[in-house]
């Protein structure tokens, strides 16, 4: 074997170790994220309603980790689609990856913020932290994104692909809009705005990027195995099936 088969085996390897890492760094903060939600410690040999009870007061913090494992698992489907066009590393991309990384560990800590408060929906700061560190994770993984397709004759494969594939026209967006948003909610946070005009100034986000998604990648399709997807495919599925047996 010689120098360049073995310079090639330790990239590939090298590679191998840095996907394996940032994807244990997703399942653990998948894992921690459910260790907050649990039923009263207080609740011993319960009663039929003091179970039913607990359940209801817990089910909250339940569908709030169902979000949050779907937001979590979206931006990994993600990273996963970002690093299959990798086909070298450096010192630069290794700090934004952990850039990003650090960014996504902050989940477990806005979950356990929002669980502090006894009523979920009416703690304003829970809901401004979380959805600014969303919106965080979304910006460092532009960052990411815009170091691979600066680099990507050095770095990256099928360099004639990967501006489209990861849309980077969308996605550039977020080095404005997002720290506009996030002055948004530090205003409506500090001069004590109703949260509904935050949830307003968000929906109005999603829908503005929908639109442009579609107009500029008419083709594409969304990959993501979500909560949400997987009842949108169930329906196709359904559809088709009934259509077979006309």
């Amino acid at each position: 074997m010689n120098v360049s088969d073995e310079n090639e085996i330790k990239k590939e390897f090298q590679l191998e170790r840095l996907i394996f890492f940032s994807d244990a760094v997703f399942a653990i903060i998948i894992t921690i994220m459910i260790l907050d939600v649990r039923l009263p410690e207080a609740l011993v040999h319960p009663t039929e309603d003091e179970s039913k009870s607990a359940l209801l007061q817990v089910l909250p913090k339940v569908l709030l980790y169902a979000i949050s494992f779907n937001v979590v698992g979206g931006f990994w489907m993600r990273h996963l689609k970002i690093f299959s066009f990798l086909k070298d590393y450096n010192a630069q991309l290794l700090i934004i990856n952990l850039l990003f990384l650090f960014s996504v560990s902050l989940f477990p800590f806005a979950l356990s913020f929002f669980f502090t408060s006894s009523n979920i929906t009416q703690y304003t700061w829970g809901i401004y932290t979380y959805i600014g560190i969303i919106y965080f994770v979304y910006f460092t993984q532009t960052l990411l994104i815009h170091y691979l397709i600066r680099n990507k004759e050095a770095l990256c494969l099928k360099t004639d692909q990967i501006e489209n594939a990861l849309m980077w026209k969308i996605k550039r967006l977020s080095y404005f809009l997002i720290p506009v948003y996030l002055i948004i909610i530090t205003g409506a946070s500090y001069f004590q705005i109703n949260k509904y005009f935050v949830f307003g100034v968000l929906l109005l986000y999603g829908i503005m990027i929908r639109i442009l998604k579609k107009r500029w990648y008419p083709d594409y399709r969304d990959e993501r195995i979500t909560f949400f997807s997987f009842f949108k495919k169930a329906r196709v599925i359904k559809s088709a099936v009934r259509k077979a047996h006309k």
